[in-house]
């Protein structure tokens, strides 16, 4: 029998799906962190509409995916970065060798740090698409203790410091952290747990910060 608490779709209605490319991609990431109030990473899936679905036309989906790597890889990096399994609905997942490295690359970041991506995910500022939004799974029973998934969806370059909530790792006086797999610098933790993490991103740009 069908239980939808135990693997349900994580924050999404079959509509969205049909909206621009970058509108999906930003509702979808909002509803995935609401859910993320009461679900695993690994309760739940999303949709990329890789062919049309509903509607919307060549404006929603993704193929041709060489005339779309931007969003491809957006939606490559937010699902694969939060964990959580997404129907690719279409035909192939890559047409040259440009795409193909795109999911080359993300796959990889997901086996290399599965363990930390399908753990549990603390908030650390909604989505809503006027300044940069981040999110971080924790687990203080791995060797690396969190992973914080930082978005910038907007048209400026975004300088400013980011508090990460670290309670929920198991960290409790210094931490070292690094941005992606530059080498780790040592934070001292504030009395509530929190480090203030630099974030220095681009237009439309992706990064994350690996705690240990």
């Amino acid at each position: 029998m069908y239980c939808d608490y135990f693997l349900t779709g994580m924050g999404y209605s079959e509509q969205q799906f049909s909206l621009p490319r970058w509108e999906d991609l930003s509702v979808s990431r909002q509803g995935m962190y609401d859910d993320f109030l009461r679900f695993m990473p690994t309760q739940g899936w999303m949709f990329v509409p890789l062919t049309v679905y509903y509607g919307g036309g060549k404006a929603a989906t993704f193929e041709p995916l060489a005339d779309n790597l931007l969003e491809y890889e957006w939606a490559l990096a937010q699902y694969m970065g939060a964990g959580v399994s997404a129907d690719w609905r279409g035909f192939r997942l890559y047409d040259t060798d440009e795409t193909k490295a795109l999911v080359i690359k993300w796959v990889s970041f997901f086996k290399k740090y599965r363990a930390i991506l399908t753990s549990d995910v603390v908030h650390v500022r909604r989505p809503d698409m006027q300044d940069i939004d981040s999110f971080m799974h924790v687990n203080p029973h791995l060797k690396f203790k969190g992973l914080a998934m930082v978005f910038n969806p907007t048209l400026k370059h975004i300088q400013r410091y980011l508090s990460l909530p670290l309670y929920y790792t198991g960290v409790t006086k210094s931490a070292n952290i690094s941005e992606q797999e530059n080498p780790p610098k040592q934070y001292s933790l504030a009395s509530d747990y929190s480090v203030d993490v630099w974030v220095d991103l681009l237009p439309r740009n992706i990064t994350w910060f690996l705690i240990q």
